[in-house]
């Protein structure tokens, strides 16, 4: 009388077919090993799981490859290694920044460049991994000065992330609201990610003077529709002004920046929201977390 066990043959096959499937969690249950499959064994999706995916890409890189008419160094990036995996798209913060300029300036205009340029260097810093992959800077000479502070190189710029490299201050540890030298460039970057979801909007408000030496005054602002650092958003603008001098080499890198500004205009509309309790004791003494409904990236 034949044996009902599997053969050793058909247990390999059986644990080749029940390789995880990441598509289809049902396929991963113990479950399967007794269920009645029309063509013998669970079926294999290696092949359409490797279109799926190869097409996924395309169409993901297609999209965001799209021209963005405020940073022309997206267009033709070559071999760039993105620190997400792909160029970064900025339709919401594009959107943020029509509907809330001030200042329309014409095409090709020196007021026009200096905010593209500026929108840029940005882009470089928060997406790119590798400063030789930087069109915007001069790597070997840059510093970034911030309210009259010592300069930080590129690469120290690069490895704290924009926000913390210009939320450097001297103010005593204990009247510090934000405290960059604890944070990380990603949780910098989540942090203001996720308070201020539609982006943080950059425009020139005027330029002084010209290159090499370019002069300006600057707006920066978002909405406070996301928790920041413990305190619920209120819907709210928030927005800071401030000054810039860029030193720009013959083509246009930058060399040197200095920026002067006033955290305290921008933290002032984040510590607005009221704080929020990380749990709530009931009367049984069990810890629930405390739930509340909501009303950067440049």
């Amino acid at each position: 009388m034949a044996s009902s066990a599997d053969t050793p043959l058909e247990s390999g096959l059986s644990s080749l077919r029940l390789a995880a499937d990441k598509y289809r969690s049902i396929l991963n249950d113990e479950k399967t090993g007794n269920t009645r499959w029309r063509y013998g064994g669970p079926p294999i999706f290696d092949t359409v799981n490797k279109l799926f995916e190869e097409e996924r890409t395309h169409l993901i890189m297609a999209t965001r490859e799209k021209r963005d008419k405020y940073r022309s160094v997206l267009e033709n990036v070559g071999e760039v290694q993105w620190r997400y995996g792909y160029p970064p798209a900025f339709d919401l913060v594009n959107q943020l920044f029509e509907e809330g300029q001030t200042k329309v300036w014409p095409e090709g205009s020196l007021e026009e460049t200096v905010q593209n340029a500026i929108k840029s260097w940005e882009m470089e810093f928060s997406h790119k991994i590798h400063l030789q992959d930087f069109k915007t800077i001069n790597p070997d000479k840059f510093k970034l000065f911030v309210n009259g502070r010592e300069g930080i190189s590129a690469e120290e710029t690069l490895r704290l992330g924009s926000y913390n490299a210009l939320l450097q201050n001297s103010v005593p540890e204990e009247f510090q609201y934000y405290k960059p030298e604890e944070e990380s460039f990603e949780s910098s970057h989540d942090a203001f990610r996720s308070a201020l979801p539609r982006g943080f909007a950059w425009e020139i408000l005027s330029v002084y003077s010209g290159p090499p030496v370019i002069a300006f005054k600057f707006r920066h602002w978002g909405y406070f529709e996301g928790n920041f650092k413990g305190h619920a958003p209120t819907g709210e603008m928030v927005q800071f002004l401030g000054l810039g001098v860029l030193k720009v080499d013959e083509s246009l890198r930058v060399e040197e920046i200095e920026i002067y500004y006033d955290p305290g205009e921008l933290f002032g509309g984040l510590l607005k929201g009221h704080p929020i309790s990380e749990t709530k004791t009931t009367d049984s003494g069990d810890n629930t977390a405390e739930k509340h409904s909501c009303p950067f990236t440049h």
